[in-house]
């Protein structure tokens, strides 16, 4: 996008509703949040071919229809690839090399050249997704890679600015929130044995759960068996509870005191309990975070080195909330 455009460049690794595990993607927010659909254009960032297009005409989390949006792939060499999503219109060019968008909700491969700078499509009221996945790289952070394969790519998911020349990459950089390195993000914070980063409920088919990738039924989808401890996009000192399933609903947590570290958290650990914490807005400082409003208590406990039994207490207090219950879950990874 044009710069003068974007407001801000929200790193990798962020958490929103059914987003339960840190998001594989950036985010380019427009200029203006109240503009029109089509308001700003979007370039191509490099030379290369868009691979697979997609149109989709529902909301991922609820399946409810909603206004025409376009995700697609761009390869730039054997093992390197970009990709936009959200985008709510194409350029004719681009329509021209996919007739069957214009038909249905068509996704799959197409490939259609495209150079630097090109316009591919406009956007407009919305965020443009955006990311980097590189295949000559894995990412460490995840103990089972191979839970991932509904979503091949995320394990491959690279940073973002280094690839841009100056001046551009400090231009960009400048509308980051993110100070703390890596600039771009961090998505894959597991460590073997300790309860940080993400999980799955036992038997739901990990990161792919038991929808498939569908969307959601009344705000259960694909998500509704994922788990993570993990930290803050923007502030990384600060501590995040991510559940796909509270009262059939994905659920983000500050916690209490901002302890303890997950990572510090083994099987030696026995229950470890939570306060819960309604997660903070953007700006907010860690003293204003500790006056959130209490959501109740979540217990945990490392009965493995990869699984865990995991419950959460709607509105109780630490004294309500001693022992895990009939309704405690098991997780793994």
């Amino acid at each position: 996008m044009d710069l003068g455009d974007v407001s801000e460049i929200l790193p990798l690794g962020l958490l929103a509703g059914g987003h339960v595990t840190p998001i594989d993607h950036l985010y380019f927010a427009p200029a203006s949040w109240g503009s029109p659909r089509d308001a700003y254009p979007v370039y191509a960032m490099a030379d290369g071919a868009i691979v697979e297009i997609s149109r989709r005409t529902v909301q991922v989390e609820s399946g409810k229809p909603r206004a025409e949006e376009y995700r697609m792939v761009f390869q730039h060499t054997c093992s390197f690839y970009t990709y936009f999503d959200l985008v709510t219109s194409l350029d004719p060019a681009i329509l021209a090399g996919a007739p069957q968008l214009g038909t249905q909700n068509y996704s799959g491969p197409v490939h259609i050249p495209v150079r630097a700078g090109q316009t591919i499509g406009r956007i407009g009221g919305q965020t443009l997704d955006t990311a980097v996945y590189n295949f000559a790289k894995t990412l460490k952070g995840f103990v089972t890679p191979s839970a991932y394969d509904a979503e091949f790519w995320k394990i491959h998911t690279d940073e973002f600015f280094p690839y841009f020349d100056e001046p551009l990459r400090s231009e960009l950089l400048a509308k980051n929130p993110r100070t703390a390195e890596p600039r771009s993000g961090k998505i894959d914070y597991d460590v073997d044995g300790r309860l940080v980063g993400n999980w799955f409920q036992e038997g739901t088919n990990f990161y792919a759960g038991v929808t498939g990738m569908q969307p959601g039924v009344d705000g259960r989808g694909y998500w509704s068996g994922h788990l993570a401890f993990v930290y803050d996009a923007v502030h990384p000192q600060r501590l995040r509870i991510s559940v796909g399933d509270v009262g059939g609903r994905a659920v983000q947590y500050a916690v209490r005191g901002n302890a303890p570290d997950p990572a510090s958290v083994d099987a030696s650990s026995g229950i470890v309990r939570y306060e819960l914490l309604q997660a903070p807005g953007r700006g907010t400082t860690p003293q204003a975070e500790e006056q959130g409003a209490p959501q109740g208590v979540a217990l945990v406990e490392l009965l493995e080195r990869r699984r865990i039994r995991f419950e959460v207490f709607p509105g109780a207090t630490p004294a309500q909330a001693q022992a895990f219950t009939s309704a405690a879950r098991i997780y793994v990874r």
